[in-house]
């Protein structure tokens, strides 16, 4: 959490916060100070400057999904997600996993989970087919208002509307494809002049220092197959129904789907 004159600034893992984070660093200077730690949520917000506007931004589950698989703190620090015997009970040739199997273990193993306790995320409202997936709790998690009672709370009505307005935090999100521009709008609006909004449009990504593997160049649509994309659009329907932008699946290689015919 970076907290500045201006705004508070909520960074949810791989989204694109660390080159948020590392720019208003290098524009406020002092003035940006780190408060409670690295991935502070919302309700994490020190009482003395809750009154300022907060920002964070959303990635689309499908890109997230494929970062944090590469990033792999799930193979080197498993015990930071869960107790690692269930992943290696549930995957013999752990760490070794595919996508789809990183996919299903964090559906599994990684939600109501943090450092081998359960940390309260437990929903007894929907049915089996109907549970939230790992992103839709870390969205509850960071941006709503007591982020357990709120994920238990959630019914079917609920996740068919999409939001959780009278929970939520009022965030103002930045977008990760977009994200240059969007910070770049965001401090043009909070009176920064034009070197400092061209720094910010000309700036260069910025990675992790301790990201596990490098991406590698493929498409997004490599990563996934009809099954999973149908996986993923009814666990994190809550969260594609709230950014419709992120709801259209990836489309399947035309020789994957030859394949799997």
């Amino acid at each position: 959490m970076i907290i500045t004159p201006d705004f508070v600034f909520v960074h949810m893992p791989k989204t694109g916060g660390t080159f948020v984070s590392q720019l208003l660093k290098q524009i406020y200077g002092k003035e940006a100070q780190e408060a409670a730690h690295k991935h502070a949520t919302c309700d994490e917000i020190p009482a003395h400057v809750r009154n300022l506007p907060i920002v964070s931004v959303m990635r689309s589950p499908w890109q997230r999904y494929v970062s944090q698989y590469h990033y792999a703190w799930w193979k080197t620090h498993p015990e930071a997600y869960c107790d690692p015997q269930h992943l290696t009970d549930a995957y013999k040739h752990y760490p070794n996993l595919s996508f789809a199997e990183f996919v299903d273990a964090a559906n599994r193993f990684f939600i109501n989970a943090h450092r081998q306790s359960e940390s309260g995320f437990v929903n007894h409202k929907l049915s089996s087919e109907q549970q939230m997936g790992w992103h839709t709790e870390q969205f509850i998690r960071f941006f709503c208002r007591n982020p357990q009672q709120t994920f238990a709370s959630v019914d079917a009505e609920q996740l068919a509307q999409g939001h959780l307005n009278e929970h939520e935090y009022a965030v103002h999100f930045l977008f990760t494809e977009t994200l240059n521009r969007d910070l770049s709008h965001l401090l043009d609006a909070c009176g920064h002049g034009t070197q400092v909004l061209a720094q910010v449009q000309q700036h260069a990504a910025v990675l992790p220092d301790d990201a596990f593997e490098q991406r590698p160049e493929r498409s997004i649509n490599e990563y996934y197959d009809d099954a999973l994309c149908a996986f993923l659009l009814r666990r994190e329907q809550l969260l594609f129904k709230r950014f419709p932008r992120y709801a259209e699946a990836p489309a399947i290689p035309v020789a994957q789907a030859a394949s799997l015919a």
